[in-house]
């Protein structure tokens, strides 16, 4: 995960709301912990919504409030609230508050979700390298399509034909935004390997069309595409005739 991808997750962050309720929002929170650019950038985020927080809590109540209410209406004689000087205090909270809430409406709403396919690609991709692992270990393909269906995840999929020729690891289950994801892994046959994430594609805003496209995440070539109902994404290490190679 990038500081941007931070940044983008922790703008939605609310402290003691969701802390570390949602896995990404962890991860976020974990790295701004060890960055002290992420960390004074998530400071500030924060102390602008514990002022305007505090800010609710210091509105003064009139002292003469509870008896102005209790009193009948006909011996009640006061002057319009904006000549009463008691009030000056409060209204000068009140436009705070107003200002703070239209620069914090501007944030939220200028804050993007990550629910994108980008942000897929990005996620499973960077998983993979940081935190690789199996959860079932085989060359036997139809062995790791029944683990992924017994836990709930895409297993039906069809392989693109050169990836039918290579050899199957193993593979697990990873979840994204709360959707399974499948993972098969591939012997790229010269000690390098591939990873292949497939997940439905009704889970992005944005699944990508039939023609894979192609870029650089990290050290990986990374591509992605749809096929029927389930959106795939392919990564390995950088090499020649990635796209023609294996799709």
């Amino acid at each position: 995960m990038t500081i941007n991808e931070a940044k983008k997750i922790l703008e939605l962050y609310r402290p003691g709301a969701n802390d570390g309720a949602d896995l990404e929002v962890a991860q976020a929170l974990a790295l701004a912990r060890q960055d002290p650019e992420l960390a004074g950038w998530l400071d500030e985020r924060v102390r602008l919504q514990k002022a305007l927080q505090r800010k609710f809590r210091e509105i003064p109540v009139p002292v003469s409030l509870k008896g102005d209410i209790l009193a009948h209406p006909k011996q009640l004689v006061r002057p319009p609230w904006w000549r009463d000087p008691d009030w000056l205090p409060l209204a000068a909270c009140i436009v705070l508050l107003l200002s703070l809430c239209v620069a914090l409406e501007g944030m939220w709403k200028g804050a993007r979700v990550p629910d994108h396919f980008v942000d897929f690609e990005g996620r499973m991709v960077r998983s993979a390298l940081r935190e690789y692992r199996m959860d079932i270990l085989t060359n036997d393909l139809p062995q790791v399509r029944h683990h992924l269906s017994t836990r709930g995840a895409p297993a039906d999929f069809p392989l693109p034909i050169p990836l039918t020729k290579l050899s199957v690891m193993g593979g697990g289950v990873l979840h994204w935004r709360n959707n399974p994801v499948s993972m098969v892994c591939f012997d790229r046959g010269d000690k390098q390997m591939l990873f292949l994430f497939v997940m439905n594609r009704t889970a992005v805003k944005d699944p990508p069309g039939c023609a894979p496209s192609i870029q650089q995440i990290s050290s990986q070539t990374v591509l992605g595409w749809s096929e029927g109902d389930k959106a795939y994404v392919l990564a390995g290490p950088e090499e020649a005739d990635f796209l023609k190679k294996y799709f």
